[in-house]
């Protein structure tokens, strides 16, 4: 009896571990960075070291194409006598003040929402201002982006490269007993071939979801005898998206770069700094 207690014990134990570590992969942050170049360099320092570049497999910024429901596209409302009622109608809407429980609740992670790069700066927007209006320094870029943050074992850099403005990043951030941050950015274009598992990475966390909710699905369905629809029909919005090639001729090697580990907590600012530029970072649990 006294065994079969110990084993009931170790399983209830080790699915408690496997639901926390899907809930700690499942958090998602907004990452926000600023990079510049420092336009008043004086220095003596020779950067004679070349930037060596981390692992092959990368994650890249993903743009999902975007779809709409062909019967929803292409069908005109009805011109009755409802429609016509109704046109000018505006109702007003309460707003409902969730509790904080209930807003826990309702906050499901989505992996398509990561890795969206956007210009929407909110916690580094008034540096952003200030070092644009600065004439000792040039604003190379800045932007945010949605994720989870792995462990150490699992994660991967994210690598994005500016060719025009030339200045690339490899950027990791993963979780051991703290949160850490492993940043190699670098001035210059390079030559690059690695392999992208984006979407492959998504795909994985989607799957988790819908494993998990997967009990509960079947059952709604048997319990409310749902019929499925047929499946819809999508036109793509951006299929017309023109990309053009730029050539621009890459660097035999690189040699100014920061390469940096450090560890980090939410909602802090960091600053990662080099004689020629700077990079700074944000990070906030969402």
């Amino acid at each position: 009896m006294k065994s079969y207690k110990l084993l009931f014990l170790s399983l209830f134990l080790s699915s408690l571990s496997a639901n926390s570590e899907l809930n700690l992969d499942l958090k998602e942050y907004e990452i926000e960075v600023i990079i510049f170049k420092h336009n008043n360099t004086v220095t003596d320092e020779n950067f004679d070291e070349e930037f060596t570049t981390p692992s092959n497999e990368t994650i890249s910024f993903y743009n999902p194409i975007l779809q709409i429901n062909e019967n929803a596209y292409l069908s005109k409302p009805k011109n009755n006598f409802f429609n016509k009622l109704f046109k000018d109608f505006n109702p007003r809407i309460k707003n409902i003040n969730l509790s904080n429980k209930d807003k826990d609740v309702s906050k499901v992670s989505n992996p398509k929402t990561w890795y969206r790069k956007t210009n929407n700066l909110v916690v580094l927007k008034k540096i952003n201002s200030k070092l644009k209006a600065d004439n000792n320094y040039e604003l190379l870029d800045s932007f945010k982006w949605i994720q989870n943050i792995d462990y150490k074992d699992n994660a991967r850099f994210l690598f994005y490269e500016d060719r025009q403005k030339e200045y690339g990043l490899f950027l990791k951030f993963y979780r051991s007993r703290f949160l850490h941050a492993d940043l190699k950015s670098y001035l210059g274009v390079m030559a690059n071939d690695y392999v992208d598992i984006t979407k492959d990475k998504i795909a994985k966390f989607e799957k988790k979801i819908l494993e998990v909710n997967k009990k509960n699905n079947e059952n709604l369905k048997n319990n409310l005898k749902i019929e499925l629809n047929k499946p819809n029909k999508y036109i793509d919005l951006n299929n017309n998206e023109i990309t053009s090639s730029l050539n621009i001729s890459k660097s035999n090697e690189i040699n100014i770069f920061i390469d940096e580990q450090r560890r980090i907590f939410n909602e802090e600012i960091h600053y990662f700094d080099h004689p020629m530029f700077g990079l700074i970072l944000s990070i906030k649990e969402i």
